[in-house]
């Protein structure tokens, strides 16, 4: 497809200048600097590959569910702090891989109207991409409560996190649970920063073991 194709070889150039750019850092603030560049200009990537596809195919914007399907596709819309971990670069080929899937599979078989007769095998293969991606979304950006336990014998207050996952029916359910110690341990409790932080990332770690078990 021709605006997958651009907008991919769009980032290739950003790729290729940061890389230039930082030749004499050190490798860590490479992939920092590298990293920072290349997400920050992610929400504008996303807005220019919806545009791109309308440009391609203009006569499908005046029709509301394909340009709520397509925006749904390419804008992830994730909080800012998210793009700056650095640990999750793998995990960003992945998304990006999976909606370039999604959206040649949505044009091949809508855009291009292909047959009535598979009209429920199309929806049913989208559904499952939709749900993939949703999963997929779910692991960049976590969602969890932090939740407090007292002991009945010590009477010790114990946090402990239960993390959000993606059901067959796309819908949130909380099925992860990991223990982050006693309360005291932590300055200002529920609302510690570093206990968020380490909330966040055992149950991205969890979930990511979920999505490769699922799609591997």
């Amino acid at each position: 497809m021709l605006f997958i194709q651009e907008v991919l070889s769009y980032g290739n150039e950003i790729i290729q200048l940061a890389l230039n750019a930082m030749n004499d850092c050190e490798l860590g603030n490479q992939q920092a600097l590298l990293l920072l560049i290349l997400t920050r200009t992610n929400n504008d990537i996303n807005k220019e590959m919806t545009d791109k596809f309308f440009e391609e195919y203009p006569r499908l914007r005046s029709i509301p569910p394909v340009e709520s399907v397509v925006k749904y596709i390419c804008e992830d819309n994730f909080k800012d702090d998210v793009y700056c971990n650095t640990e999750n670069i793998h995990i960003w080929e992945r998304l990006s891989k999976l909606k370039q899937n999604m959206l040649e599979y949505y044009t091949q078989n809508v855009c291009e109207a292909k047959a009535d007769g598979l009209f429920y095998e199309f929806h049913s293969k989208f559904y499952q991409m939709n749900v993939q991606l949703n999963r997929l979304r779910l692991v960049i950006q976590p969602e969890f409560h932090v939740i407090k336990n007292v002991h009945p014998v010590s009477k010790i207050p114990y946090l402990s996190v239960r993390g959000f996952w993606i059901d067959e029916n796309d819908k949130k359910v909380k099925i992860f649970t990991k223990s982050l110690g006693r309360e005291d341990s932590y300055v200002d409790g529920k609302n510690d920063g570093d206990m968020l932080k380490e909330a966040t990332k055992q149950i991205q770690h969890l979930a990511y073991l979920k999505y490769l078990e699922a799609y591997k």
